[in-house]
């Protein structure tokens, strides 16, 4: 974290449950039964000294306006509100300077807050929040029912009627103070007070920090129940942060002679190392500091700024140039929630809420003054931002024991992924061992930058070029007068001869035309031919084609069709639309996928082959083949209008599929491990395939001619062309790719939970994302669109993952880190999964609570909950075409829903 001390400023007692005073202009702070207000352009200028109170201040609090800027000061026998400017030009002329008594004889004070018009101000005492006027001594509201010490209380910035208290008694209230009522109140939510409380300014959020060390957001929309959005686990935070200082320090000890000591820990010299198998003793900073959330404060977003200014209307222009505001929104500046604990100052990015930059006290922080400034064990804080420089923000720290505060300078990190991208080049993991042009695959030139859509040509050596030779088929030869030829195939010419070849046999009148014609059907009717047929259809096709995927439509929320996949319950492990949208197959745990035609009906196609569960189904770039993955450790292609799969996998390398009894000692392994799932790749070139710690890419070739004699038998083969290893997980859990376009990127899950990109034009990892969930992840989705949405180049590096117990990430493949983060839903057991709509606005998700859930990609938040199922919903599926969504769970049970 970038910060620097500019001064420490003295109190006449410990300021640690004093409620310190900064507007990013002002600064305030007791002087000797008065306060004192400081210019943060001139600190070293003696203060301007205001004396009205004669009991010890509690609370101080500037209010949001600056012209004019009011300051409310709170103790035991008043509560003053002062005209900043005004009793500056008092001082000046020499005047008596007053400010404006609005309370007296208010006992246990201990937090205060103006509205956002600074025409109210909200006094916490006791178990009440009384609601002042701030012009006049006049009690508006009393804000009574908390069971404990009311500890904050805030205006919404968002709706000036709005206030939002919270108590030692680990509850939250919202209430309206126009209409007197009380909006919410919480149930009991820590085992821990509630100690502070900050609201966002860019949007109807809020949180709440504990004295356990989390924090909650919650969501104060209208109709969303003021739910929980996110829960930070402050305290974690820290411990890990503690590890990896920890670890950094031992690393950097130069190795030397060691000193085995049997004495106690407490007796050992700070400086001695560990010996083997000792563990350290949890002596650091976060059991002597404490992990309380002291302070809040969210930046403002200057993008968000900037676009209410020039507004929307120019982007929503007509242009045969797709629309990229999602993706401008994405990667915009994300504003921090700045967390104040103790013993350290953190920032959390509120787009993703992952750590941005972390500052420790224990470590020194660089001084105007001197070369460095330590800062003891913090009690209080106050934050605030310039008005012409939100960059910067001014934070107070007041001490635990010591009689001062330090003012500190604290500059924003860098958060924008599109500035970022040349500083987290160097941060990739790339193997230096190779040789290979990095310059390649999806890598755009020398800055290694990876696209899913790359400008990068094809190395003539790539794997991609790899193709399989597939013989013509030998015609079999036969001995005719000591002179071999070549019989004659039935394509070629007649097989079957006569039974005379000298004489010809007269005809015995079938064959010739009646001598009475009686009745005569009408015959020549012939059945048009499935050719026919699409030659004839071949118009509506186009007319399919031309259709687009409205790109404002609003979430699927009306229940329009419900069906069964089976005559008794199974479980639904996957869905996946045709890219025509004319075909929707599932993969069950019966053993068995399951093909349902559009619009669904209330009966399907059977697959069935399988010795275990299905648990993927994937169709082909031209819709005329399925591949479907078991747990019999074999994955199969089937095609649309045959009962049995055209192609098996079951070798590692194996040329032949179905013919496996005869060709098993031709070459290839078994697969040892199931197949957890495989995927058409590079638009039906070749195949990929997991299975254990191995992500195999094959090439093949369909044979879809048939042999009424040797029907078991197949001339489909296939080929490996490369197998790839985890560099560190015991198991694939997940994989990607894009099949709709040439694509060179491939994503893999692991076990360990990272995530691998390999880019296949180079054949090999080129990126690793270590701990990208607190779990394995199970689900990789990347937004591929379909054929009938236009997405600038830039949508399509983004890709959702999920894990259980932990929340859906969004994710851009140029960079190494997450844009956003979803919560709402819940998974913690099942393997729930995910898509992203064709328009790239909704991901959905299925959960446990037997619901889907659709969040919006802006918002960061889930906008509808479809409930309905009677299981666990375990795969969601959008239309390509429609603005449809298609539901299915454990119980064997779909649901498509539609527009309202």
């Amino acid at each position: 974290m970038m910060a620097a001390h500019l001064t420490t400023l003295f109190t006449p007692f410990a300021p640690s449950h004093l409620q310190l005073g900064c507007n990013g202009v002002f600064l305030a702070l007791p002087v000797e039964k008065s306060l004192g207000i400081w210019s943060l352009q001139s600190l070293a200028s003696k203060p301007l000294i205001l004396e009205a109170h004669k009991k010890r201040l509690h609370c101080l609090q500037f209010g949001h306006q600056h012209n004019p800027t009011l300051l409310c000061s709170a103790a035991d026998d008043y509560v003053i509100v002062w005209n900043v400017q005004k009793a500056r030009a008092s001082y000046d002329q020499g005047q008596q300077v007053r400010g404006q008594v609005i309370s007296q004889c208010l006992h246990d004070v201990q937090y205060c807050s103006f509205s956002a018009d600074d025409s109210m101000v909200a006094v916490c005492t006791g178990c009440e929040v009384l609601i002042l006027d701030s012009g006049c001594e006049r009690l508006d509201t009393t804000l009574e029912g908390h069971t404990a010490r009311v500890t904050c209380a805030e205006f919404s910035p968002h709706n000036l009627s709005c206030v939002v208290s919270v108590s030692e008694d680990r509850t939250f209230k919202v209430w309206d103070i126009t209409k007197g009522c009380l909006v919410y109140q919480s149930s009991i939510i820590s085992a821990s007070p509630f100690l502070s409380l900050v609201m966002n300014p860019n949007c109807e959020h809020f949180a709440v920090g504990t004295s356990d060390g989390q924090v909650r957001v919650y969501d104060m929309r209208e109709g969303n129940g003021f739910r929980c959005l996110h829960q930070l686990d402050i305290a974690k935070m820290l411990q890990t942060q503690r590890k990896n200082k920890e670890a950094e320090r031992n690393a950097s000890e130069e190795k030397g002679p060691r000193t085995i000591s049997s004495h106690p820990a407490w007796k050992k010299p700070t400086d001695q190392p560990l010996t083997d198998g000792e563990e350290m003793e949890d002596t650091d900073f976060t059991s002597e500091a404490g992990e309380s959330i002291l302070g809040m404060y969210f930046t403002i977003n200057t993008s968000s700024m900037q676009l209410e200014e020039e507004g929307r209307n120019e982007r929503k222009k007509p242009s045969f140039i797709p629309d990229d505001s999602l993706m401008e929104e994405l990667l915009d500046e994300s504003p921090m929630l700045i967390i104040g604990t103790p013993g350290a100052l953190m920032h959390i990015n509120v787009h993703n809420y992952e750590l941005a930059s972390f500052l420790d006290f224990q470590d020194p922080i660089p001084s105007t003054g001197e070369d460095q400034h330590y800062i003891a064990v913090s009690g209080s804080y106050s934050f605030s931002q310039t008005p012409d420089n939100v960059h910067q923000t001014w934070c107070m720290i007041g001490s635990l024991f010591e009689n001062a505060v330090d003012l500190i300078r604290l500059k924003t990190p860098l958060s924008k992924s599109t500035s970022a991208l040349p500083a987290l080049v160097d941060r990739l993991t790339i193997n230096p061992s190779s040789n290979e042009d990095l310059s390649t695959g999806g890598m755009d030139g020398d800055s290694q930058l990876i696209t899913v859509i790359s400008s990068v040509p094809l190395n003539e050596k790539s794997i991609l070029r790899t193709e399989i030779k597939v013989k013509p088929k030998e015609v079999p030869k036969v001995k005719q007068g000591g002179k071999v030829t070549k019989k004659p195939s039935s394509s070629s010419g007649i097989q079957d001869q006569a039974l005379t070849f000298k004489t010809k046999v007269k005809s015995s009148g079938y064959t010739a035309a009646p001598r009475a014609t009686m009745f005569s059907p009408k015959t020549s009717t012939t059945k048009t031919s499935s050719a026919a047929k699409k030659e004839k259809g071949g118009s509506g096709a186009v007319r399919s084609l031309m259709k687009e995927y409205p790109m404002d439509a609003v979430p699927p929320t009306t229940v329009k069709t419900k069906i069964d996949v089976a005559a008794q319950s199974t479980p639904i492990n996957a869905l996946c639309f045709s890219g025509d949208g004319q075909s929707l197959a599932c993969a069950l745990a019966n053993r068995s996928a399951q093909l349902f035609k559009m619009p669904l009906t209330g009966k399907g196609t059977s697959f069935t082959g399988h010795n275990a569960a299905v648990n993927s189904v994937h169709w082909s770039h031209d819709n005329q083949w399925l591949l479907t993955a078991s747990d019999d450790k074999t994955a199969r292609i089937w095609s649309k209008s045959a009962s049995e799969p055209i192609l098996t996998l079951t070798h590692t390398d194996l040329m032949s599929a179905t013919g496996a009894d005869k060709t098993a000692n031709k070459g290839g392994n078994v697969l040892l491990k199931e197949v957890k799932a495989a995927q058409f790749y590079y638009m039906d070139k070749f195949l990929l395939l997991i299975s254990g710690s191995t992500l195999f890419l094959y090439t093949y070739h369909l044979d879809s001619s048939v042999d009424d004699i040797k029907r078991y038998q197949s001339s489909s083969r296939y080929k490996l062309v490369k197998s790839f290893q985890l560099t560190h997980g015991q198991q694939i859990t997940a994989l990607s790719a894009v099949n709709g376009f040439h694509s060179y990127v491939v994503m893999c899950a692991g076990s360990d939970k990272s995530l691998e990109i390999l880019d296949m034009n180079v054949g090999r990892s080129v990126r690793i994302l270590p701990n990208a969930h607190t779990r394995p992840v199970h689900c990789i989705c990347q937004n591929e669109g379909s054929a009938y949405v236009s997405h600038p180049p830039s949508a399509y590096d983004l890709f959702t993952t999920a894990a259980v117990t932990d929340s859906i990430k969004l994710w851009d493949v140029r960079t190494n880190r997450c844009v956003r983060r979803f919560e709402g839903h819940m998974n913690r057991a099942h393997r729930c999964r995910l898509t992203v709509s064709p328009c790239a606005k909704y991901i959905a998700s299925g959960s446990e609570d037997k619901s889907a859930y659709i969040f919006d990609v802006r918002a960061g938040t889930y906008i509808q909950k479809l409930s309905g199922h009677t299981d666990v919903i375990s795969d969601v599926a959008f239309h390509p075409l429609y603005p449809e969504l298609v539901t299915a769970s454990l119980d064997g049970k779909i649901r498509l829903y539609s527009e309202r």
